[in-house]
């Protein structure tokens, strides 16, 4: 028996067809990608490298240090007058230099100069102005004519005593003549020689001359009140005499010492009284300074100057300009200002050969040479991490890794920090990159930077050689 083909509709037939086409393709598809798969090299492996910073670093030794005190004050005038008319009067002649910023010379003394006749003399000032000086030359006359009246007062009392002391002994003499007679006349009138009458006579003569005795010395006796009287006004017409002599001294108005005129307030023609301003005179070879500082360095600085020693002092125009001027600290306020809670120093400038002196009324800036800090290890504040006790540290370079270090920190001034403990010479602190920094990181150091280093000007601590 013959077995019958089995016929597969249309539609199956292409469906089946399709999908063989299918498969085919992915088979060809996958075997291309995976031929080319096989052509591609395999791509290279690196390994990831730990990160580098690049770091300054501070050279960590020991330094002698001396601290700097800083302050600002205004400059005053070691010695400054406003001189006054003494007289009153018209001004009658002024000189040509009294006018501000002349330099006017006052009296000098010459102690034990073999030149001049005695053993000090004094040369007087200038003369700057005159005050008409004529009615204090009357009142000198008048006062000269007084003293020389009293004098010849004194003259004739002398005189007089001595023409008393006469009268007297002719007097006494007289006296006792006469006694002798009434003693002789009373015997004869014992002897019946004389008449009472002739007794009487000889008795009124005798006391007649003993009141003659006693009148010159009732006047030889008024002679020394006399005198003492007569000497004091003589003495009371010196002085006036004296004072009309100042007076007329004062009409010429002199230089009070070497300065600068800086006011003047007068000119000729004026009348002026005592106590008018004639002038403003300054002394500027030497000028004074007074810086106030709080009590912690003023004790610093007091404690140099109760030991003797006198602080140098740099001056400048602000904080950032060099030192232009220097002093020396001379003495210190003996008590504080309780409104600003400061205690004064005061520096004195000798601007004598100075091209350019201090004057009065600038205000300036000071710095002035404190303690010396002996064998400190000092590093940049900026290179301490932490703030709280306990947890300040820093980052030491050690054979190009950085190692983190407790520290401590004994005082903090300005940019400085001063280290009690956790550093030694030679160590060297990690200045940079300390945001991005941790134990063990690796660093190469760019450049090394020295305490000489850091020094700059208007600083607060200065490194000693």
């Amino acid at each position: 028996m013959t077995a019958e083909p089995i016929h597969m509709p249309e539609k199956h037939r292409s469906i089946l067809i399709n999908v063989f086409l299918c498969l085919l393709a992915l088979l060809v598809g996958g075997g291309g990608f995976a031929g080319l798969a096989s052509l591609r090299e395999e791509p290279p492996r690196r390994e990831i490298e730990e990160k580098l910073f690049n770091v300054e670093v501070f050279d960590v030794q020991r330094a002698n240090l001396q601290e700097i005190i800083a302050g600002f004050g205004s400059v005053t005038a070691e010695r400054e007058v406003v001189y006054s008319a003494q007289v009153a009067g018209e001004i009658v002649s002024v000189s040509r230099r009294l006018k501000v910023g002349e330099r006017v010379s006052g009296p000098e003394f010459f102690p034990n100069d073999p030149v001049l006749e005695s053993g000090s003399q004094q040369m007087e000032g200038e003369v700057l102005l005159a005050i008409d000086p004529e009615v204090y030359h009357e009142r000198l006359t008048q006062a000269d004519d007084a003293v020389a009246e009293a004098q010849a007062e004194l003259h004739t009392l002398t005189q007089q005593e001595k023409n008393n002391n006469r009268l007297l002994d002719t007097s006494r003499r007289n006296f006792a003549t006469a006694k002798d007679d009434h003693d002789r006349m009373e015997r004869l009138a014992k002897d019946g020689t004389v008449s009472e009458n002739q007794l009487s006579l000889s008795q009124l003569e005798m006391r007649r001359y003993e009141r003659t005795v006693i009148e010159a010395e009732n006047l030889l006796a008024l002679i020394p009140v006399q005198r003492q009287q007569v000497q004091k006004r003589f003495d009371r017409l010196l002085t006036e005499k004296k004072l009309a002599s100042i007076d007329v001294r004062r009409t010429e108005v002199r230089a009070p010492f070497s300065g600068v005129l800086t006011e003047v307030h007068v000119e000729k023609g004026q009348f002026v009284q005592p106590g008018t301003p004639l002038y403003r005179v300054t002394q500027i070879d030497s000028v004074e300074i007074a810086i106030p500082l709080h009590p912690l360095e003023f004790a610093k600085i007091a404690e140099l100057v109760l030991a003797g020693q006198l602080p140098l002092v740099q001056l400048a125009e602000n904080e950032v300009a060099g030192a232009r001027w220097t002093g020396r600290v001379v003495r210190i306020s003996p008590e504080a200002d309780a409104a600003t809670r400061t205690i004064d120093v005061f520096v004195e400038v000798n601007n004598a050969g100075l091209a350019v002196p201090l004057l009065p009324g600038s205000f300036v800036q000071a710095r002035i040479d404190g303690p010396i800090l002996r064998d400190e290890i000092v590093i940049p504040r900026s290179a301490v991490v932490g703030s709280e006790p306990g947890s300040t540290r820093v980052f030491v370079e050690r054979n190009g890794l950085v190692v983190e270090t407790p520290i401590t920190v004994s005082r903090r001034l300005e940019g400085q920090a001063f280290i009690s403990a956790g550093l030694e010479p030679g160590d060297r602190v990690v200045l940079t990159n300390l945001d991005a920094l941790s134990d063990k990181a690796r660093v190469e150091v760019q450049a090394t930077v020295t305490i000489a280093d850091t020094q700059t000007n208007g600083q607060t601590l200065i490194v000693l050689e």
